[in-house]
């Protein structure tokens, strides 16, 4: 009886169908974004979780083993820095390692991580949105995924202009310093 039971466990999935997903508090403990953003990465990679949750951290009262309540508030900017990245991980292609290191372990409060990631390689534009592979469509601020998978397809048919991107969805108010389009 026993050993039938383990074969009808044996080709069950490792975890439900729909996928697992966890929250993290954030602004409770010191951890940097850098590694908040590391140990998302892995999750993903190791365990194939299908999402991430972020909360800034809100003391409901005070206790000596409690952070101290400070007078900013919560911190619901890092919260939404923390979900753009997580976005980046998970559909634009980009690693932890490429957003932040050791000597810049947090968000720029200033700039979205991946317009943030374009300033710090502006080595890498603009560049040619007819000639310009997937990969590098999507390290483009203001081209989404959506619209790079329609920039692929549309350069099939001919050459793509600015008024084209701008039907295709690509927010060129932030994406023109960054490309050309036939030069």
């Amino acid at each position: 009886e026993n050993r039938q039971e383990l074969t009808v466990y044996r080709h069950a999935p490792q975890f439900v169908p729909a996928g697992q997903s966890t929250q993290m508090i954030i602004g409770a403990t010191p951890e940097t974004d850098f590694q908040i953003m590391q140990v998302t990465e892995a999750l993903y990679q190791k365990f194939e979780l299908k999402r991430v949750f972020y909360s800034a951290f809100v003391p409901v009262n005070e206790d000596k083993a409690l952070p101290v309540k400070t007078d900013s508030g919560p911190p619901l900017l890092r919260e939404h820095r923390l979900y753009q990245a997580d976005w980046l991980l998970r559909y634009y292609q980009f690693h932890v390692d490429e957003l932040l290191d050791e000597e810049n372990p947090n968000f720029n409060v200033l700039m979205d991580p991946k317009c943030d990631w374009a300033v710090r390689h502006l080595e890498e534009f603009p560049i040619e949105v007819n000639r310009a592979d997937y990969h590098m469509l999507l390290r483009v601020p203001g081209i989404g995924y959506r619209s790079a998978s329609r920039i692929v397809k549309a350069r099939r048919l001919g050459t793509v202009d600015f008024a084209d991107l701008k039907k295709m969805g690509v927010v060129l108010k932030r994406a023109l310093y960054f490309i050309t389009c036939s030069g």
